[in-house]
């Protein structure tokens, strides 16, 4: 049953991607699929999701200035 649940998250973020954006939905689903994986405590979860959202940023969207998706809120 945890398989099927995974490859729902993989196929909602697909669907998801085109309405907002690359890293606006790639921080809702790090952060959905750890809590469902039981990383707790949930802040750390957001944490991790804020960080590795911030990182992919940077790195792709400044530092390599490469065109992502149009996103939601960055």
């Amino acid at each position: 049953m945890r398989t099927v649940i995974n490859i729902g998250l993989i196929i909602t973020y697909v669907i998801i991607v085109p309405n907002l954006g690359l890293f606006t939905t790639t921080g809702i689903y790090l952060a959905v699929h750890m809590l469902f994986l039981g990383v707790r405590p949930i802040g750390l979860a957001l944490a991790v999701a804020v960080g590795a959202v911030v990182v992919m940023y940077g790195f792709f969207g400044l530092l390599l200035g490469i065109n992502m998706p149009d996103a939601l809120f960055i």
